[in-house]
């Protein structure tokens, strides 16, 4: 008798939009559905002395970015998945886009990629403590997005202040990213 076990689930998901409420929840609900079936998979394999090694998942971004705080969210679960995402810039990753790509446990770009950072960017109206606040937050999140930056690439603090002295987007083909270490190969 041959035992037949589960299939994993599909492991290429495609995020091809702008980073918002649906488009992320859409993203986060297909991770963590891989993510749990890899875990029903691992203990079915054990109950046959078997050991499941998943296979990465594959997140291919061609994205302009969008909401930082929706990207904050994805960027917890990337970090928290057991099983190995693996981010491929097919076109441009900006903004948000970046963050998502440089967050993958191993990241990949095809050679006529774009990737680009800046400083995270927001609007106030109100009473005037209601714009102070606003300031407090935007600069948490700016905090937050130079922290994640330093600890996934080799792009170092000073790099940073000279590219907010000089412009507001920094553009990287994918043979500037590799050299930075924002991405990890460059695909053929």
């Amino acid at each position: 008798m041959i035992l037949e076990l589960p299939k994993p689930k599909p492991r290429n998901l495609f995020f091809t939009k702008d980073v918002d409420a649906e488009s992320i929840a859409k993203l986060t609900e297909a991770l963590i559905e891989i993510e749990e079936s890899d875990k029903d998979l691992e203990r079915i394999y054990e109950l046959h002395d078997l050991k499941y090694t998943p296979k990465p998942i594959k997140i291919y971004i061609d994205s302009y970015g969008g909401y930082v705080y929706q990207c904050y969210g994805l960027l917890s679960v990337m970090k928290a998945c057991k099983t190995p995402i693996h981010t491929i810039v097919t076109g441009c990753a900006m903004s948000c886009g970046f963050l998502m790509a440089i967050t993958g446990h191993r990241r990949f770009a095809y050679p006529k990629s774009t990737l680009m950072y800046h400083q995270v960017s927001s609007s106030s109206w109100g009473k005037a403590k209601d714009i102070e606040e606003r300031i407090v937050e935007t600069k948490r999140l700016q905090k937050m997005l130079e922290q994640h930056t330093l600890e996934h690439t080799s792009i170092t603090k000073s790099k940073l202040k000279e590219v907010y002295k000089a412009k507001f987007d920094w553009y990287m083909t994918a043979k500037e990213a590799l050299e930075l270490k924002v991405v990890d190969e460059i695909l053929n």
